[in-house]
């Protein structure tokens, strides 16, 4: 329990930066001369630079054998990238409040894939949790028009491989984690969940530079919304991977599919706004099931915090 109140707050913190950068992405995406592949690329090479140093500054004193943490590095910076390309597509053809709760679908194929792995099954109470929390990202979707077979056939993909990410970031984490802090396990844990992150960015900041050839900006807006971009998905990544780290990839994911909520609340505010390139303005009797899907979504958070508590 003494990691459960910290986990929460970084969980929701992830999902709230997350819903942000959604927004910003559609944003730079529809306006002329920007683009997506642009804004993806630019983006992780300014968090490649941010967290080069960073790394760097807070490497362990000794490092495990390569061979332990690589693979996990590989694989969640490989699937990460790919799910994240998916989904900087389709933003470009639909908004942001109904792309991040389909996003939430990633949940049954996290919960799926970990109920195979021996020790780590989840219990009946998790699953009606996992399930009133797919429940809710599917209402949330719902409320104002079902998406495009194909936005959905895409959704998925990206939920199949942000899931896979996920998995491979807990395993980093803890293949990063020595055992040399005993007085407060939580501390190095937190450690470890910063240079896995730190590391992880690195990489993809390298992996992405090969584009810069085609991604190069072509005003001062590009750089700025490529900075902007950057800070604010580093503050969630922050979060969710303390959140992996302290409470676990299942949960961990619940609490992100928060963004959703938050997705719609943020387009509420901005088609009201006027901003109807964004998002697109609802009646009252679609806000109140989003209301609904919300309340759905936190009797989901409830339930597992119950069940683990």
């Amino acid at each position: 329990m003494d990691t459960l109140l910290p986990g929460l707050v970084a969980g929701f913190a992830a999902a709230a930066f997350s819903a942000l950068c959604y927004l910003i992405t559609r944003h730079h995406g529809n306006r002329a001369g920007g683009g997506s592949l642009r804004l993806l690329v630019l983006g992780h090479v300014v968090m490649g630079l941010i967290c080069l140093p960073v790394a760097w500054t807070i490497r362990p004193a000794t490092l495990p054998a390569l061979a332990r943490w690589l693979p996990p590095l590989l694989g969640s910076t490989g699937c990460y990238l790919a799910g994240q390309g998916i989904v900087f597509a389709t933003l470009k053809r639909m908004p942001a409040s109904r792309l991040a709760p389909l996003l939430g679908l990633k949940i049954v194929m996290l919960a799926g894939i970990v109920s195979l792995m021996p020790g780590d099954r989840l219990d009946a109470v998790q699953w009606l949790a996992v399930g009133l929390s797919v429940a809710a990202a599917t209402m949330l979707q719902r409320a104002g028009g079902s998406a495009p077979l194909s936005a959905l056939a895409a959704v998925l993909t990206a939920c199949l491989m942000f899931a896979l990410s996920d998995l491979c970031i807990v395993q980093l984490i803890n293949s990063l984690q020595t055992g040399g802090t005993g007085w407060w396990p939580e501390a190095e844990r937190l450690h470890a969940g910063c240079f896995a992150m730190a590391i992880t960015y690195v990489l993809c900041g390298l992996v992405v530079a090969t584009l810069l050839p085609q991604a190069l900006p072509r005003d001062r807006r590009d750089g700025v919304v490529a900075v902007q971009y950057a800070v604010a998905w580093l503050a969630g990544m922050v979060g969710l991977y303390t959140c992996f780290g302290l409470v676990g990839a299942v949960f961990g994911n619940i609490l992100q599919s928060t963004r959703g909520i938050i997705a719609v609340g943020l387009g509420a505010v901005l088609a009201h706004l006027g901003w109807h390139d964004l998002e697109e303005q609802v009646d009252r009797g679609t806000l109140l099931r989003r209301l609904a899907a919300a309340a759905l979504m936190t009797a989901a958070i409830a339930l597992y915090v119950a069940d683990i508590g």
